[in-house]
């Protein structure tokens, strides 16, 4: 990976021009290096070349999420949404910000589970003790107010597949 790099760089310095180089070393470092910051940096800066596509802001803040910066990918999805000339673009934009709010919603439920089944001594797998004890009051749902929050078959909060947002961005854990 540090020789594909290196020959992508040189590549820019010969033609700065070529956003492919940027999107690739962007790719290098998401794919093999997990460094999602570097990656996100990387396809920001090839969309910055003149003729790049319109879908590399968008990458970057997808990566952002996926590297667990949510308040990074926030800001870079929130400038999309507000400077989208197509109409697509700014409708996916609300998706990807409702998904981040899901995701801080669903860390916030999962805190209250964890509490609930720490305090009972039992594995909580849907809403029902958390209501009865007070720390909800009915079945939480989605931002997009069409889907309740689920627990996965591991006892974790999720989305539903019914929902607009699924699926979620995997965030490392």
């Amino acid at each position: 990976r540090d020789l594909a790099i290196a020959l992508l760089e040189k590549g820019i310095r010969e033609r700065p021009d070529k956003w492919e180089y940027m999107q690739d070393i962007g790719f290098v470092h998401y794919w093999w290096t997990h460094d999602f910051k570097a990656a996100s940096d990387w396809f920001n800066r090839a969309a910055d070349v003149p003729g790049a596509p319109w879908f590399l802001r968008s990458l970057a803040a997808t990566t952002l999420a996926e590297g667990g910066d949510r308040r990074s990918s926030r800001v870079m999805w929130e400038a999309i949404r507000e400077s989208a000339e197509i109409d697509w673009l700014k409708n996916e934009a609300e998706r990807r910000l409702g998904q981040l709010r899901a995701l801080d919603e669903i860390d916030a439920l999962q805190k209250a589970v964890d509490e609930l089944g720490r305090r009972t001594g039992t594995t909580i797998t849907d809403w029902t003790p958390l209501i009865r004890a007070g720390f909800i009051r009915g079945i939480p749902v989605d931002p997009t107010r069409t889907a309740p929050y689920i627990f996965d078959a591991s006892g974790r909060i999720t989305v539903s597949k019914e929902s607009p947002l699924y699926p979620l961005p995997v965030e490392p854990q």
